[in-house]
């Protein structure tokens, strides 16, 4: 592994229901996160932390943070690092902190007709891409953030949840 793919990837589980899912969500964060990296071309440099939580967490943060009194399905701290060339000198990128409520993850996945594998996937690859300055507040921003949340996803062999075909009712729960 060369510098400029040394990656730490934190997962903390708070919320017991995260362990109980039919998929290993360890493992799924760590290659969601990696995906995002690799789609966005930055070298895998530094360290990104994901906290699995619920709904009574998520609304405290973002009460705190966003002064916003419900709960939220992802929010993505991030530490103002920008992309930078990797070499031996260089010390490693806090990236920043990503957050996500089972609660939210289970609802949305029912109503909106998805497997909780793919939604969970969704959600830490749009928060990475936060981490990594990208972001959906102008059209241009939120066009050029789905391709790259579109291509990270492929990579981990769930489809385009912006196309028609994604539509409720197309996804198995």
């Amino acid at each position: 592994m060369g510098v400029s793919e040394a990656l730490l990837i934190s997962i903390r589980v708070d919320e017991r229901r995260w362990e109980e899912l039919p998929v290993d969500v360890r493992d799924l964060c760590d290659s969601a996160v990696r995906a995002s990296f690799a789609s966005a071309a930055q070298g895998a440099y530094g360290e990104v932390s994901v906290l699995l939580t619920n709904d009574l967490a998520m609304r405290e943060f973002n009460l705190q943070y966003r002064e916003k009194g419900e709960p939220t399905n992802v929010l993505a701290f991030s530490s103002g690092s920008r992309p930078v060339p990797c070499d031996a000198k260089a010390e490693p990128v806090l990236w920043g902190d990503i957050a996500i409520s089972l609660d939210r993850v289970e609802h949305e996945a029912k109503s909106e007709s998805k497997s909780i594998r793919d939604h969970i996937a969704h959600l830490v690859v749009h928060g990475t891409l936060h981490l990594l300055g990208f972001d959906h507040k102008q059209v241009r921003e939120a066009a050029s953030m789905e391709k790259l949340e579109i291509i990270s996803l492929a990579r981990l062999g769930v489809r385009d949840p912006y196309s028609m075909d994604a539509n409720p009712g197309s996804l198995p729960l």
